[in-house]
């Protein structure tokens, strides 16, 4: 299927003619996608490139895990090139901007709260990633960042890549978090060692790890909690 396959679907079903007769809101997430995408290419048009976008597993899924998703991520995508990923990006970021200055902080203080926060995020995944959660002195989450995308049974991280994340978001404090798709939430002996890297490097750098959550989608572990930190 190639680009101009998009002239062929009947007229009100096409993005650009529906959003300009029936306002942006009428549109799904998918074709307000193909709009940014604008062409296709390798066979498949901008609704086919957007549908694969918003279903892919590797990305966490939907809008928000496309947020997430680093351009590099983004242009794994066969027919998704440095431009059309970096547009995209750009027009997350403006979503994102259009948020109230003034909405409340989100507080997250407890283990519990936490790992409530970011169990959703585990949902349907079956490969490790790992997040970073960037605070302020007073706890207010600051920015929440994906990391890595793994294998099955592993996450590769490395701490300059968390570092790079809170120094960047100028953090008092951090978090990590990893899920575990087994549904196992035990940390392995790859988890503990980086645990430790990771609370040396932050004490060194004025940033402190406060926990270290392992998830996965009804269970969760806390260094924290189990006195590991």
């Amino acid at each position: 299927m190639s680009d101009f396959i998009m002239k062929d679907l009947p007229y009100d079903e096409r993005p650009y003619e529906k959003l300009y007769e029936k306002g942006a809101a009428s549109l799904s997430d998918t074709e307000l996608l193909a709009i940014v995408i604008k062409s296709g290419s390798s066979g498949k048009n901008a609704m086919d490139l957007s549908r694969l976008l918003l279903s892919d597993d590797e990305l966490g899924k939907g809008l928000n895990g496309l947020s997430q998703a680093g351009i590099q991520q983004i242009m794994k995508h066969k027919g998704i090139g440095k431009v059309k990923a970096i547009q995209i990006k750009a027009c997350l970021e403006l979503a994102n901007r259009l948020k109230p200055k003034h909405e409340k902080k989100v507080k997250l203080t407890t283990p519990d709260q936490i790992a409530y926060h970011m169990m959703p995020k585990a949902q349907g995944l079956n490969k490790e990633k790992c997040w970073v959660l960037c605070f302020d002195v007073r706890m207010n989450l600051i920015k929440e960042v994906t990391i890595s995308i793994g294998t099955l049974d592993s996450a590769i991280v490395h701490p300059r890549d968390i570092f790079t994340e809170v120094i960047k978001s100028c953090a008092h404090s951090f978090i990590v978090i990893h899920n575990h798709p087994s549904g196992d939430v035990n940390p392995s002996s790859n988890d503990i060692t980086l645990t430790k890297r990771l609370k040396k490097a932050g004490l060194l750098l004025g940033m402190e790890l406060r926990d270290h959550i392992i998830i996965s989608e009804e269970n969760y572990f806390s260094f924290l909690s189990k006195s590991m930190l």
